[in-house]
Order: structure tokens, then C-alpha cells, then sequence
């Protein structure tokens, strides 16, 4: 679609002809509302798992467990925030072609290889997670029992978080086969 073509189609939104500095202004990164909720959850879950990092060794007992488990939760909190970073500057940089059908092309073969980056990362947390604070554990029949609901809860997770992707790339496709009608 070419930017005049666009401007035709904005203009026939709410009637209002808009000059090309307001769609300019509409496209940067401060003032577009998705990429701000994706930064404030960003900036959210930082904060967190920075602070997570800074009191674990004292308040979860890191010191008392082995380097190897220490090294595998603070790495899997790395992942799971390297993944949220990237996850913000794919974002940010959707438009990667000639014209809108290859630009939404291109971004469906990332979007998909995300989405199996985006599960796998969470479950290698959650498991990574559970490693370490089970290591120390001496389990009871209860604590077992708590432990299988927890293992069970991965699977429902895992699933769901799949039908979210699934269900993003179902959409971004019938977006692009609905270009070429």
C-alpha cells in the first residue's frame, strides 16, 4: 500500500483529511498504544526479576544450594528477559518490506519462530524455577501432592499459551490472504 493510498484510507475514518506530519506522529514508538503497553509491561517485569535477582541468594536461600542451581535460575531469568526484550524491538520494527503483504510476510515467519521461543522459554523458567527450590526440599506425601498440581498446571499452561500464538498467527494470516482478494 502505498502512503497515499494510506492517507485515502485514514482520511476515510472519521472523515478529517490528516497532514503528513500527524501520521508520522502516529507511528513513532511514544505514541503508538501498543508499543507503550509492551514497554510498561517490559519495564514492569524488569524491575521484577532484577529485584528477584538482587534478594534470592538471601531470602530463597541460594547460599545454601549448589552453584550449578544458583547459575541455572539466574540464567533462566536472562532468557526470560532477553526474550521480552527482543520480543519489544520486534515490535518496534514490524514494516520490513517492499509493500504491506511482504512487510506482513515477513513478520509471520518471525512471529512464528517467537512463538516457539515464547513457550519454550516460559517452560524452561518454570522449570528452572521449580529445580531450584525443590532441590533443598525434604518432600512428604503432602509436599508431593503440591508438587504433582504444580507439574500439572505446566501442561495447561503450556497449551494455552500455544492457542494464543496459534490463534495470533491464524489472524495474521487471514490478514494477509484478505490482501490478495
Amino acid at each position: 500500500m502505498e502512503f497515499d493510498e494510506l492517507k485515502l484510507a485514514w482520511k476515510g475514518l472519521d472523515g478529517k483529511d490528516k497532514n503528513l506530519e500527524e501520521l508520522k506522529q502516529m507511528t513513532r514508538e511514544n505514541r503508538h498504544p501498543v508499543l507503550k503497553g509492551i514497554r510498561v509491561q517490559l519495564i514492569i517485569e524488569i524491575t521484577a526479576w532484577t529485584f528477584f535477582l538482587f534478594v534470592y541468594y538471601d531470602m530463597f536461600d541460594g547460599d545454601r544450594r549448589a552453584f550449578h542451581l544458583n547459575l541455572l535460575l539466574v540464567a533462566a531469568v536472562l532468557l526470560l528477559l532477553m526474550h521480552s526484550i527482543t520480543g519489544y524491538i520486534s515490535a518496534k520494527r514490524l514494516v520490513k518490506g517492499n509493500d504491506l503483504k511482504q512487510s506482513l510476510l515477513n513478520y509471520l515467519s518471525k512471529i512464528k519462530i517467537y512463538a516457539v521461543i515464547s513457550v519454550t522459554s516460559r517452560v524452561f523458567t518454570v522449570i528452572c524455577l521449580l529445580i531450584f527450590f525443590t532441590a533443598t526440599i525434604t518432600f512428604t506425601p503432602y509436599k508431593y501432592m503440591l508438587l504433582s498440581g504444580i507439574l500439572l498446571i505446566i501442561p495447561i499452561q503450556v497449551i494455552l499459551l500455544s492457542r494464543i500464538w496459534n490463534n495470533r498467527i491464524k489472524k495474521l494470516m487471514e490478514a494477509i490472504n484478505g490482501l490478495t482478494e
